[in-house]
Order: structure tokens, then sequence, then C-alpha cells
């Protein structure tokens, strides 16, 4: 505990015990002890410790180094918070970056195969085909394509702001009819391995919900 602090809180302690000295003289004066259970009887206390509290308090910002700490403080609450949201910039920018409707379609068919844990051979095979199939482009560029997709996957904090950076993309892009069409590509990702689990058919349901909202 700062010193200033302590001083000011040895500063208020007196009026906290002349205070208690009072309650006793005035209860047994009355032929009682006083009784904390009663609100009426402690109030006067509680409001001594409050001033005792303020006092130090008062006392270590004006007379300590009270403001100096506080400003440090603040400070690095500020600074954390800036690093946060640049941090969370910087792993959401692959995915700002992208302008296909195609890319963003991956990033969410690899994080739908994610909701049941690391995407197996079969969802990375169910992945490729239908990228082929909307792609249309050569082997290796699709497989330069899947990299870029999988690192954007990768950075993405969380399923919800991939959600709301790709959507917008995907609802100016697509037709109702080629939104149903992506849907229908993360359910057969999602049916692998026995059918969908929870986790997958809730995050299937938000990517339909953001895209053709407002349409």
């Amino acid at each position: 505990m700062p010193a200033a602090l302590f001083h000011g809180f040895s500063l208020g302690l007196p009026f906290v015990i002349a205070t208690c000295g009072l309650l006793i003289i005035r209860r047994s004066c009355m032929g009682s002890l006083p009784d904390i259970s009663d609100g009426r009887s402690s109030m006067p206390f509680l409001l001594a410790v409050a001033g005792m509290l303020a006092t130090g308090l008062a006392y270590w910002i004006r007379y300590g180094d009270g403001m100096v700490q506080i400003d440090h403080t603040l400070h690095d609450w500020r600074k954390g918070r800036r690093r946060r949201a640049g941090d969370l910039q910087q792993r959401l920018a692959p995915l700002k970056a992208m302008r296909e409707p195609a890319d963003a379609a991956g990033v969410l068919l690899t994080l739908v195969a994610r909701q049941r844990g690391v995407p197996t051979p079969e969802q990375e095979n169910e992945i490729l085909s239908r990228m082929r199939s909307i792609t249309a482009i050569p082997e290796e560029d699709l497989a330069i394509r899947m990299a870029v997709i999988r690192h954007a996957a990768n950075q993405s904090p969380d399923n919800q702001d991939a959600i709301a950076v790709l959507a917008p993309l995907l609802h100016d892009r697509l037709t109702p009819y080629e939104v149903e069409d992506l849907v229908d590509m993360l359910q057969a990702v999602a049916s692998l391995h026995g059918g969908p689990t929870e986790g997958q058919s809730h995050l299937i349901d938000q990517v339909h919900r953001a895209i053709i909202e407002d349409r």
C-alpha cells in the first residue's frame, strides 16, 4: 500500500474509533450494546468507514502519487485496447482482402469442417471437389488458392468475425439460387462422418441468415 494512502487511512481511523465509541456509550446508556444486525445502528459506523476510505483516497491523490498511478493505469488500459484492436484488424486482413465469392466460400467450407475438429482427408477432398466445381481453374492454381483460403481461415479470430466480413461480399455477388447452392455445399461438408454436428448446423444457419439479410 502506498505510504500516502496508508497515512490518509490513519487520519480517518480516529473518526471510526470515535464513532464506535459513541455507539457503545449511547447503547450502553440505553441498557444494550449495539446490534450490528440493526441497519439503523450500523449506519453511522458504515458512514465512518466510508469517510475513512474517502479520506485515505483523497490524501493519496493529493499528496501521494495517486494521480500518477491512475494516469499510468489508464494509459496501460488504452494501450492494451489499441493493441487488441490492432491485432484483431491484422487477423481479419486476409479475409478483408478477398474479392472473389469462391474464396469466401472456401473459407466458410473450411470453418464448417473445423467445427468437428481438425479437418479429415475426407472433408479436405470434399472441399477441394466443391472448389473445383465453382472455380474451374488448373490444379496448380487451385492449390495456391486453397493455401490462401486456409491461411485466412487460420487467422480468423472466430466464426462470427469471419461471417461478418464475408457475408456482405456474398450478399452482393451471389444470386438467391447461388446462395442456396452455397448452403448445400456447406451441408455436404458437414454431412460427412455421420451427419452434421449441432455446431456445424448452427454455423451454417448463421451463414445463411447473414447472407440473405435485407435481400
